[in-house]
Parts: structure tokens; sequence; C-alpha cells
């Protein structure tokens, strides 16, 4: 079977070394400096800031592992940010937000009296299909500058499917937390409505107040035109006369 070499083997005890043998591994590797990617971006960072790009001649400690029994403490206020050197946390003693203000008792009430409490799952369906129509979405897009989403009208219908087997006084109890939730959710908290612009009525108007311009009787047919026509120039005449002897 020779034939399966190119030369001869030879017959040499110390030819080939022993296939257990290995050279041997040092007892601590060389300690891996961090990620290369990362101390790359961090001295682009330092350049960028006007810092000089210092190289740590060791690696940087790992972080301790924090113990479930004692939670972690929060960074103060002026230790910089991991990543960016001119970065600071805000600090600790800053105030919250203001809660936005809440609405009105007045304007609360007029919205309790203006509640439905009824509502037709048949009405509530076509709305909601009629918004995936391509004259909806046109609309939408003229008017508001995107596309609606339709999602709460489809709430609606199936809020009504849900509720449409309840009692009368039930039913319209649910439609009205129902409404009022809705209300919370678009006005409620502050925000803008249409009492920033027009003053809500908290009382009738008294008789007599409002409407009491004139209106002058309408006009029926040319001979009516024509005598108010000439009403008018007659009453022009009689001024311009009356400025000519004013000075004489």
């Amino acid at each position: 079977m020779g034939w399966f070499w190119n030369s001869a083997p030879s017959s040499s005890p110390t030819a080939a070394a022993p296939p257990t043998a290995a050279a041997p591994t040092p007892a601590n590797p060389p300690p891996v400096s961090g990620d290369r990617e990362v101390q790359k971006f961090w001295e682009q960072i330092q350049e960028a800031a006007g810092q000089p790009a210092s190289k740590p001649s060791s690696p940087p400690p790992p972080p301790p592992v924090a113990t479930p029994s004692s939670p972690p403490s929060p960074p103060p206020s002026s230790q910089p940010s991991s990543w960016l050197p001119w970065a600071r946390a805000p600090p600790l003693d800053t105030p919250p937000p203001k809660a936005p203000e809440s609405r009105s008792p007045a304007s609360l009430a007029m919205s309790e009296t203006q509640l439905p409490t009824t509502m037709s799952c048949r009405d509530a369906f076509d709305y909601a299909w009629h918004c995936h129509t391509p004259a909806s979405q046109w609309n939408a897009v003229y008017r508001y500058g995107g596309l609606r989403n339709c999602t709460e009208l489809w709430d609606d219908f199936w809020f009504c499917m849900r509720t449409r087997n309840y009692g009368p006084t039930m039913r319209a109890e649910a439609i009205k937390e129902h409404y009022r939730a809705k209300e919370e959710a678009k006005y409620g908290g502050g925000k803008p409505s249409s009492e920033d612009v027009w003053e809500s009525r908290e009382a009738p108007v008294a008789e007599g107040t409002s409407f009491t311009t004139p209106f002058r009787a309408a006009i029926k047919g040319d001979e009516g035109i024509e005598k108010l026509d000439l009403e008018r120039r007659r009453k022009e005449r009689e001024e311009m006369f009356k400025q000519e002897e004013g000075k004489k």
C-alpha cells in the first residue's frame, strides 16, 4: 500500500510528534482592553468636544454587580453622561411639571347635560365602515393633512353591540359613561376646546337684548326696486339742495 504516499515514510521514531503533545498555554491570558469599536467611538467624541483623547494604560475595572438586596443609588447631578462628556444629568431637586388645569364646573355640568343616552348600532357600523372609504380618507387628508384612524369608530360599534341587551336604564347609563370617557379624553386635562374661543353662556338671554336691529322689508318685483331707487335719488337731491343753501 505504499502507493498512497508520495514518498516512503521514514522509519525514524522521532520524525513525528505525538498527537497528545500540545503547546503549553499560559495560565492567565492577557486581559482584553475593552471593545475596540467603543474605544474608537469614545476618542472621536472627545476630539469633537475639544478634549485630548487619552488612552488608558490599564483596562477599566468591571462594573460592580448590583445585588437584589440593595437598590442602585441614583447618579449625582454633576456626573457626566456615559457617552457625551458635555452632557449633564438634570439636578435631583428639579420640581415636577405642573399638572394641567382641569375643566371648570360649569363646563363639566354643560357637557354632562349634553351626553347622549341612546345609540344606534347600525349608525355606528355605517360610520366605522365609511371611515375606510377613499372619500372619507381623502377628506381627512384634505382637512387634517393625514389619514384618519378608524379604531375609535369601531370601538363605538362593538360597545353598542355589547350593551344592546342591557335594560333601558342600565343601557342609558352605560352609553353616558362611554361618551363621558370620550369627552374627558378629548377635552379633559387642560386640552383645548371651543371654550377657548367662545365664552359659554350660563344664563338665558334676557328678552329684548338680542335681534333688535330692524330688518328691511323684502322687495318684490322690478317695480319695487325702481321705486326704492327713485326714493334714494330724491333724498340725495334734497341733501344736495340743503348743502347749497347752507353755503349761500
